[in-house]
């Protein structure tokens, strides 16, 4: 199977900002697991920003850019993914609006994963936050997950969040909120019931771009996995196919 799996930012990083190396390390077994059951996987990694926030302390922070402070965290970020992923390699791939858009820019863009993969390095995609202009920007990985997802005709977009799926509300104010097992197609009024979800303290994203995310995906006849990051069972399931414990949007398949 192909897979497009993108880790949010409060996946990786603690509440005080610093990478969370042992659930990291976690991840990378994951990943590795599906790996060597035959899937090829590109990650979409957040944190670049949160972690130049961590480096440089707040104060400093506050008065740099979201650009300058993914310049400082981006190298950080990819010598953890480094140290967890090894003796595996992996790679950096920073990409803009243009990669995702242009013919001649995916098709360089897809060329580079598929030699990744054929060389059996992880391909690791981050926004390239440091030097896109206003108007070349994604927005946040969620999305950029989902346009990569289309672009390599992956089977699946699994996105990893602090949250193990999408609930009839937000479940930290509300106990009686349900998790949403399965849509089938995400829908404007989708939008309109959980469109208060906020992104986290050091994300972009929140449970609106995750919802934008899997209607790209949809729209591309692939199925979305909303999970939960902090479970180490969720790789076990993603090789079982079994989605009980996650919101699995499924694919529309017309759409391809």
């Amino acid at each position: 199977m192909r897979r497009v799996i993108k880790i949010g930012t409060s996946t990786i990083l603690t509440k005080q900002g610093a990478i969370n190396k042992e659930l990291l390390k976690t991840m990378s077994t994951g990943v590795l697991k599906l790996v060597h059951h035959g899937d090829t996987v590109v990650l979409i990694t957040s944190g670049a920003v949160g972690c130049g926030r961590y480096l440089l302390g707040t104060h400093h922070a506050n008065n740099l850019s979201r650009s300058a402070l993914a310049a400082v965290g981006q190298p950080y970020l990819m010598h953890a993914y480094q140290e967890v992923f090894h003796p595996v390699p992996v790679a950096q791939l920073l990409v803009d609006q243009s990669h995702v858009a242009r013919p001649t820019e995916a098709m360089a863009l897809e060329t580079a994963i598929h030699h990744l993969w054929k060389a059996g390095i992880i391909p690791l995609i981050n926004e390239n936050d440091a030097l896109s202009s206003a108007g070349h920007r994604i927005g946040d990985n969620d999305t950029l997950g989902a346009l990569v997802a289309g672009m390599m005709s992956a089977d699946q977009l699994v996105i990893l969040s602090d949250i193990d799926g999408l609930y009839t509300d937000n479940p930290s104010t509300n106990p009686s909120a349900t998790r949403v097992q399965r849509i089938a197609r995400v829908s404007h009024e989708h939008f309109h019931q959980f469109g208060d979800g906020q992104p986290g303290p050091f994300g972009s994203g929140g449970i609106v771009s995750k919802l934008k995310a899997a209607e790209i995906a949809q729209g591309f006849g692939i199925e979305t996995i909303l999970a939960s990051g902090h479970d180490p069972a969720v790789w076990d399931w993603l090789i079982e196919g079994c989605y009980d414990h996650v919101t699995r949007f499924e694919a529309q398949k017309e759409a391809r």
